[in-house]
């Protein structure tokens, strides 16, 4: 047994005056009587009882000396420690991403997890070094080794919820630099529902994942056909058993249409609706069942101008290009395989230049170079025969962070001063965007059929995503997100703010350049700037952040044994206040059978 506090042994010097009280004898005063025939039997039934008499003044004595110990020993927070070793630094982990949302046993994972955390305080040694991270993401060092008890669970407290998406396994490299930083002995704590590997870190991970009925909304858009709205959503049963209800389509506030779904687990279904116009700036689709993650069952989707966006292709053959740029939303491909054709009445939104090079580079509308030779916009330089592609973290949407492809052959960009890099081969340039004097401006130095990239599914993001970007012309590249991804206001306009009125009315004045904060909120954020209006919608990440069917949650011994460790410090305090609750009664009930 252990003790949290030592300051409360100074009141054994209560003690003392207690047994001084017992031991100053009573004063009697003489009166006078008639008689004392009838003190006789008094007197013989007090001697009789003399004994009984003194224990039951001692052992009153000792009840009040009980309550007084175990007072103290409750006021120095005792603990168990079932054989687990205490250490000097505690590094705590609790992952505040969007998953955490899910309800566990009728309290979300973020909220166990933080439960625990705090269970897991009482239980340490004053003095213990605690530094708690919280993950959403980006790792946040919340507090550095204070050994506050008080002010630890007060930071914990305020972790709130994300719906940012992230590998947690991330953190294990802050957790051990950390660790370095301290140079003893520590133990890490991982509050998680994603599965991590600890590598050569001390510590534990706390499983927070549970399987349970979810489905989800993963994507709603729109596309003007002739008079008509056609509009599409996907709907994904995430969950471990069968998923039955209805999925209702609003024009913002107004219901428009409402069909069942029924989903085996892990399948996934479009829905199609036909409408005459839209009379709002936004859709909205809503699940009507209630599951484990309520976040993911909602979805918003705003809609763009009315504009067709139109892109001329010049390629000799590339059906991906073709298919990947046709998908984009209001948006219409045009071809030609030979550059010489272009004009300088020409009005194209974006130009794609497909191992094709222009005599003179177009003078209006954004540009893409795939393979290209060296311009006046970039310099291009001699690569390598064989690379491994990797997508540039922070630059790309968290779909592609972890891209991987194989090159055969490949060149190298110069990064130009208004570019900022989003592939590359080791630390070397093969792919860039950027704007200049307002124009957007984006290359991929390597020929699509050398590299096995457009047979992979990151494909098609990542064209779709590069073609919204250069084809938008707002404050933000995009009418819609999903949470946590990088948007960045942008207008021509650097002295003046932007106001951002966010989905729960709260506002925040930006400047061009400057980031939104897109994992606190779901829903419909709108900008305002010098009477310039637009919107955009944030959603749940439901592809990576969704997913509770029983296959995901692969909780092993090793994750069962690390829960039972963190609960074997137990904290005796409340046990020795009842107890002393319990003696003050049995001192009571001894006292009025006394009278």
């Amino acid at each position: 047994m252990g003790f949290t506090n030592l300051w409360p042994l100074f009141l054994l010097l209560t003690i003392p005056p207690v047994i001084m009280l017992y031991i100053l004898k009573r004063k009697y005063k003489e009166e006078v009587i008639s008689s004392s025939l009838l003190w006789k039997e008094v007197y013989k039934n007090t001697r009789a009882n003399t004994p009984w008499e003194k224990f039951k003044k001692n052992i009153m004595l000792l009840l009040q000396i009980i309550i007084i110990l175990l007072i103290i020993l409750a006021l120095m927070k005792p603990f168990l420690n079932f054989g687990g070793k205490s250490y000097k630094n505690i590094i705590m982990v609790i992952d505040n991403s969007a998953s955490m949302n899910t309800l566990y046993d009728d309290k979300s994972r973020l909220e166990q997890g933080k439960e625990l955390a705090k269970e897991y305080l009482n239980g340490i040694k004053d003095g213990t070094n605690t530094y708690i991270i919280s993950y959403d993401n980006t790792s946040n060092l919340l507090l550095n080794g204070d050994f506050n008890k008080d002010k630890a669970r007060s930071i914990i407290d305020n972790i709130m919820p994300s719906y940012a998406s992230g590998d947690i396994s991330e953190v294990t490299s802050f957790v051990k630099a950390i660790g370095e930083g301290i140079g003893e002995e520590y133990e890490a704590l991982i509050f998680t529902d994603k599965e991590i590997s600890l590598q050569d870190i001390n510590g534990k991970i706390i499983y927070l994942a549970n399987s349970g009925l979810n489905g989800s909304i993963d994507n709603i858009s729109h596309k003007f056909i002739e008079d008509k709205v056609k509009v599409i959503a996907t709907v994904t049963n995430n969950g471990d058993s069968v998923y039955e209800g209805d999925f209702s389509l609003y024009e913002g506030d107004e219901l428009s249409k409402v069909e069942a779904v029924n989903l085996q687990v892990g399948e996934s279904i479009t829905l199609s609706f036909e409408l005459d116009n839209i009379n709002s700036e936004y859709l909205k689709g809503e699940l009507s069942r209630k599951d484990i993650l309520a976040e993911d069952n909602t979805y918003y989707h705003v809609i763009s101008e009315n504009k067709i966006n139109k892109v001329l292709l010049i390629t000799k053959e590339n059906v991906f290009l073709e298919k990947a740029f046709g998908a984009i939303e209001n948006t219409e491909v045009y071809k030609t395989n030979d550059p010489s054709n272009i004009t300088s009445t020409d009005d194209y939104d974006l130009y794609v230049f497909d191992n094709l090079m222009p005599e003179s580079i177009p003078t209006k509308g954004s540009l893409l170079f795939i393979n290209p030779s060296s311009n006046e916009l970039f310099n291009v330089l001699k690569g390598g025969e064989l690379g491994e592609a990797t997508a540039v973290k922070g630059e790309v949407s968290t779909y592609l962070e972890g891209t991987q492809f194989t090159l055969s052959n490949y060149n190298i960009i110069e990064t130009p001063y208004y570019g900022k890099n989003i592939l590359t081969i080791d630390n070397d340039s093969i792919g860039f965007k950027g704007e200049l004097n307002d124009r957007k401006i984006a290359a991929l130095s390597f020929d699509l059929h050398n590299s096995d990239f457009a047979l992979k599914k990151e494909f098609p993001i990542l064209m779709y995503e590069l073609g919204e970007d250069l084809i938008s012309t707002g404050m933000v590249y995009s009418s819609n997100f999903k949470s946590g991804e990088k948007i960045v206001l942008k207008s021509s306009d650097y002295e003046n703010e932007i106001k951002v009125v966010y989905p729960n009315g709260d506002i925040e004045n930006l400047k061009a350049g400057e980031e939104v904060n897109s994992s606190k909120y779901l829903g419909v954020y709108k900008l305002n700037q010098n009477e310039t209006k637009e919107s955009f919608a944030v959603n749940f990440p439901s592809k990576s952040e969704s997913n509770t069917s029983v296959q995901t949650i692969g909780e092993n011994e090793n994750i069962i044994t690390s829960k039972g460790q963190l609960k074997s410090g137990i904290n005796l305090g409340p046990l020795f206040i009842l107890l002393a609750m319990i003696v003050v009664a049995i001192e009571w009930i001894l006292y009025k059978k006394g009278n």
